[in-house]
């Protein structure tokens, strides 16, 4: 009897205290080991930890070599003053280190092949939180139009991005200069300024395969005295395996002139 008496005894203190154990229970990195007994309190969800919280095997390998490539498919659907177009986008990465080789290009509706971009862009880290991108690309003229006045353009970029746990800053500027032959016709004209870029936001790892960001984005017209471009975007990317990936968004135009965008990419990475 005594000894039944003990066991529900000890059940009803256990019963008792269970919340307040659950309320004093901290894991901040979900790997299954409470954050007073995690010795690498960063470690992802996704990791096999040992008994200190360390990972011993992760369940998405990063590649072991130096170098990797991405193919990136696109397509986006655009409403620009009640105007609806639907485009696809073609896109090659390769990685080397703290380099990048980017060429992209894409079709557009009713008008055909656009402007092919073939960028160069080198990464470094002053800091352990801080990364920042310098780039170059050349904008070469396969998109031609009716009035035949497109040429080559150049661009330069920086961007920066700060991290804090799961949470990144990041702001970036560009600036392209634009070398299109500027029409003078009787009826019309058209003159062109170089355009510059600058956008900032803040993104975070919803999960370890998904992240999503939001960025406010502001460009200058490459057409001489029209109004800038302004849009508000959300933006998502998400690890399917090792291989496959996709990305995914919206963007609303915040002036007369910015588009309305819905998009949808898919890369795969080797």
């Amino acid at each position: 009897m005594r000894t039944w008496k003990n066991s529900l005894n000890r059940a009803l203190i256990i019963f008792m205290t269970l919340p307040f154990i659950l309320f004093a229970y901290s894991d901040s990195d979900y790997d299954g080991v409470s954050d007073e007994h995690d010795l690498c309190p960063n470690s992802t969800m996704l990791d096999i930890v040992n008994k200190q919280g360390c990972t011993i095997e992760k369940l998405i390998r990063k590649k072991d070599t130096l170098s990797h490539y991405d193919i990136i498919l696109g397509a986006n659907y655009n409403n620009v003053q009640n105007k609806k177009t639907f485009n696809q986008s073609l896109q090659f990465d390769y990685y080397y280190k703290d380099i990048t080789v980017q060429l992209q290009s894409s079709n557009l509706e009713s008008v055909g092949l656009g402007d092919t971009t073939l960028g160069l862009f080198y990464r470094v880290k002053p800091i352990e939180k801080l990364s920042v991108s310098l780039g170059a690309s050349v904008i070469l003229p396969t998109y031609k139009n009716a009035l035949n006045n497109n040429n080559t353009d150049y661009r330069i970029s920086t961007a920066f991005n700060y991290q804090i746990n799961r949470t990144s800053l990041f702001l970036g500027a560009s600036y392209t200069f634009i070398n299109d032959n500027n029409i003078k016709e009787p009826n019309y004209s058209i003159e062109y300024n170089n355009a510059n870029n600058l956008y900032i936001g803040a993104g975070k790892y919803i999960f370890p395969t998904f992240y999503s960001s939001i960025i406010f984005n502001q460009n200058s017209n490459i057409y001489k005295n029209s109004e800038k471009i302004k849009s508000f975007s959300l933006n998502n990317h998400y690890i399917i395996n090792n291989n496959w990936f996709s990305r995914f968004g919206y963007t609303h135009g915040l002036s007369k002139n910015s588009a309305d965008q819905l998009y949808l990419n898919l890369g795969y990475f080797f």
